[in-house]
């Protein structure tokens, strides 16, 4: 008997690394259906080596998270693809209604609702209350996620706290252990922690603007460390609006653009991943884009001869090869696709109605886009 069962397990092992074969090569919204077929596909697809397996690198972005209009509405989804529909909607429980993206990472989001902090995968509608860090750190002034599935299924969570003025403190979370732990005692910085963006095992936070230093900190090693200065100058109004300027990474790149408001010519640098510097990447000419969007110039025929522009970068997606990569404009009225290597451009969407205010007017003033990676990763 135990002869024909050990067979019997054996034969099923078999059969079952047979289905896991096959269902590696279909599409993510397969996967996503086939997850009903029964239990035991369901363990299958959501086992965390399959999802490894299936998205051993991140997939480009097909979508950006907007945020939405007013409370407790729905977020806007931006799909990257004019013929992509509009519907996907983020599935939220009734107890995370009014709940704010922080931060998208390679298929996860982070989100907060109420002192409250998750881990939420939007392909697979899958999310995790994190365990409440300790307030008696004192004052929060950034939270990041820190995931790259390359390297590891499980992510991280970084905190950076105030304890008391021009002290920080920094604590992790790790998706592995479950638990928080913290990286030595409070250290002396004078800088603002806000906005980090993760990328290349760290997190990075730019200065002020009037002359600090940018920083990064390796989580592996948990060291600070300082980034090379930036190509252009940011303005600390800039910093705080996020109009002006841009930095995000997309497919394990990171990219800085300051964007003075009148230029229709602007540079896209890319950091190096021995942070030896910001080299130019893309030049970015929107005389074509201007010409066909005529309101997006304001303050023409002023007596000094200059003009400001009105748009914003939403986000800056790299394709799978560099000819693919492509900017997110919005601008009065319409959010536009510019392809950096070919200058050529085309409309995603366009508002209509109460959305379209008046010349002056951004639908997302200030923000980025949230990048929507289809991923199978567990929180």
């Amino acid at each position: 008997m135990e002869i024909e069962h050990a067979k019997s397990a054996e034969i099923v092992s078999s059969i079952d690394d047979l289905l896991s074969r096959i269902l590696l090569l279909l599409p993510i919204k397969s996967l996503i259906r086939f997850q009903s077929v029964s239990k035991h596909w369901l363990s299958l697809i959501t086992n965390p080596i399959f999802s490894h397996l299936r998205n051993p690198n991140p997939n480009p972005a097909v979508g950006l998270f907007l945020p939405p209009a007013g409370d407790h509405q729905p977020f806007d989804y931006l799909p990257l693809s004019p013929h992509e529909s509009t519907d996907k909607k983020l599935e939220f429980s009734v107890d995370l209604r009014g709940v704010k993206i922080l931060q998208s990472c390679n298929g996860l989001l982070l989100l907060a609702s109420k002192n409250r902090y998750y881990i939420y995968n939007p392909t697979t509608n899958r999310r995790l209350e994190l365990p409440n860090p300790d307030e008696r750190n004192g004052n929060l002034s950034d939270i990041i996620l820190v995931f790259d599935p390359v390297k590891s299924r499980y992510y991280d969570v970084v905190c950076v706290w105030y304890p008391k003025i021009s002290q920080c403190l920094i604590e992790i979370y790790s998706s592995e252990t479950r638990s928080w732990r913290s990286c030595g005692g409070p250290f002396t910085a004078a800088f603002d922690f806000e906005n980090g963006v993760y990328w290349n095992g760290a997190v990075h936070w730019l200065g002020n603007g009037d002359g600090d230093e940018s920083l990064y900190f390796r989580v592996a090693d948990q060291v600070l460390d300082k980034m090379p200065i930036l190509p252009t100058q940011i303005e600390l109004y800039d910093r705080f609006s996020r109009r002006n300027y841009f930095i995000g990474h997309s497919c394990d790149h990171l990219h800085f653009i300051g964007k003075p408001s009148s230029a229709v010519l602007f540079n896209v640098y890319e950091m190096r991943r021995d942070y030896s510097e910001w080299f130019f990447k893309y030049r970015v000419d929107l005389s074509p884009v201007v010409a066909a969007n005529q309101n997006m110039v304001l303050g023409r025929g002023n007596p000094f001869g200059w003009y400001i522009l009105n748009f914003a970068v939403l986000g800056l997606v790299r394709g799978e090869h560099d000819e693919d990569s492509f900017l997110v404009l919005q601008t009065t009225g319409k959010i536009i696709r510019y392809n950096l290597v070919q200058g050529s451009f085309e409309n995603l969407y366009e508002f209509e109605g109460d959305l379209v205010k008046d010349c002056l007017s951004l639908r997302y003033p200030g923000i980025s886009g949230f990048e929507y990676i289809e991923s199978l990763c567990c929180v």
